[in-house]
């Protein structure tokens, strides 16, 4: 047998660890703002047109819509967003970002810029990181992958994994 990989070796396992890395970060520095990261990543993505429907919303930020309806629900309650019927199609609910949601992220991206900055890395490595990570990211998108399959598991066991 070849030599087995080690976690720290995979770039799976790199990205996951990154991810709950930067889940602690952004809750450390939102503190008890009672913004989150998830909220923050729909602030950044409201600001980037005039107005989204959930669907846009969800498809920008790579979630499903059943996640981010209630998010945007409770977002909407705290004043950040509003959720108003489509003029044209009044069974469509779009959103936008309110005046505060506009002070709010502003604050925000103030601090992520700080503390970012204190992170010692350059604004290059930063942009190379940014711009490979996105590369692998649409090409996992975009994969069609090979399928497992088990080896026959023992006759005392259970074939497959629990859920």
């Amino acid at each position: 047998m070849g030599k087995k990989s080690k976690l720290n070796d995979l770039a799976c396992f790199q990205v996951y660890t990154l991810h709950h890395a930067f889940g602690r970060y952004y809750q450390a520095a939102f503190a008890e703002s009672g913004l989150t990261y998830a909220k923050y990543i729909i602030l950044k993505a409201l600001a980037t047109q005039s107005q989204m429907s959930l669907s846009e919303l969800s498809q920008g930020v790579g979630v499903e819509p059943n996640t981010i309806s209630p998010l945007a629900k409770k977002m909407a309650t705290y004043g950040v967003i509003e959720r108003v019927r489509d003029a044209e199609d009044e069974r469509r609910i779009v959103l936008r970002l309110t005046e505060y949601g506009i002070q709010v992220l502003k604050a925000a991206d103030e601090v992520v810029a700080e503390n970012f900055a204190d992170l010692g890395i350059s604004d290059n490595d930063a942009k190379q990181a940014i711009a490979l990570i996105s590369r692998i990211r649409s090409a996992v998108e975009k994969a069609k992958p090979s399928r497992l399959n088990l080896p026959q598991a023992p006759p005392n066991v259970q074939d497959g994994l629990p859920d």
